[in-house]
């Protein structure tokens, strides 16, 4: 892989999800209450609140489950 190719690659975001869990303890991907896209240079989750769009900025996806997981009792999910 060319240098270039490289820098692109890690600027492709990655899509994650916040789930609730399913029977197993597992993420529920048909339960996933909150999207977000993580690149190499952090991570970002959207959601809407009181019919207004909010965003919160995380260093990676994980931060954002133990952020928001805790919270709301979901795990992280990657499709």
């Amino acid at each position: 892989m060319s240098e270039v190719s490289a820098k692109e690659a890690r600027m492709v975001p990655m899509v994650f999800g916040l789930a609730r869990r399913d029977d197993n303890g597992e993420p529920d991907p048909d339960l996933v209450m909150l999207w977000g896209m993580e690149t190499a240079e952090g991570a970002v989750m959207y959601w809407r609140e009181d019919g207004r769009s909010q965003f919160a900025l995380f260093d990676d996806a994980e931060s954002a489950a133990d952020r928001f997981g805790r919270l709301f009792d979901l795990v992280l999910y990657r499709p």
